[in-house]
């Protein structure tokens, strides 16, 4: 239980929070019949669990076999690459704003639950902070899928509703440097 262990378990809970990001944004693309590439959607959804797979293999021995540690630096360059094309130029529809902001909900739901984790696994007290976010995401990824299955239908969306995926759009957008820059992280905490 060093630092090192703790640094890498991060490490991959942010990586996983990436192709997480990755996911949702193909699958509601998927889902609302925006342009998409089936094949990347599925390679994601590969990446995705070969990756959370490790996570319990770590969490008992609190290390990386050498294997998986090329698993992970393959993976990180992957999704890099992905990444590279995840932001795209103005003008985006309001169903592409949906997309960013769902992506990125769920990926921090999945970052925060595993920071949770994290306290848990290595008998470490967490910020409670994150123990506070869990309905907050909970909360707005609900919101999200409801959106989804409206338009999905073909119903109406209240004006209100726009409104908050517009100013969490903007969020983002706003947040796309540090959302590009925190990927750089994976390979300092993973040790690459």
């Amino acid at each position: 239980m060093t630092m090192d262990a703790r640094k890498v378990y991060n490490g991959i809970v942010l990586l996983t929070g990436y192709l997480q990001r990755l996911y949702v944004f193909e699958n509601i693309h998927h889902q609302l019949n925006l342009p998409h590439d089936s094949e990347r959607i599925q390679k994601v959804k590969e990446l995705f669990d070969d990756t959370l797979a490790m996570l319990p293999i770590f969490e008992q021995a609190k290390e990386l076999a050498p294997t998986q540690v090329n698993k992970l630096k393959s993976v990180t360059n992957e999704v890099e690459s992905l990444m590279a094309s995840y932001f795209k130029d103005e003008p985006v529809s309001f169903q592409e704003k949906l997309a960013y902001v769902g992506s990125s909900l769920y990926a921090e739901q999945h970052v925060n639950l595993g920071i949770i984790r994290l306290g848990k696994v290595f008998q470490v007290e967490v910020n409670r902070d994150f123990e506070m976010r869990t309905k907050f995401y909970e909360e707005r990824t609900k919101f999200i899928d409801t959106i989804v299955s409206l338009i999905k239908k073909n119903q109406q969306i209240e004006d209100k509703a726009m409104e908050i995926i517009e100013s969490w759009y903007t969020n983002v957008k706003n947040n796309k440097e540090n959302i590009l820059n925190d990927l750089k992280l994976i390979n300092t905490l993973i040790g690459f």
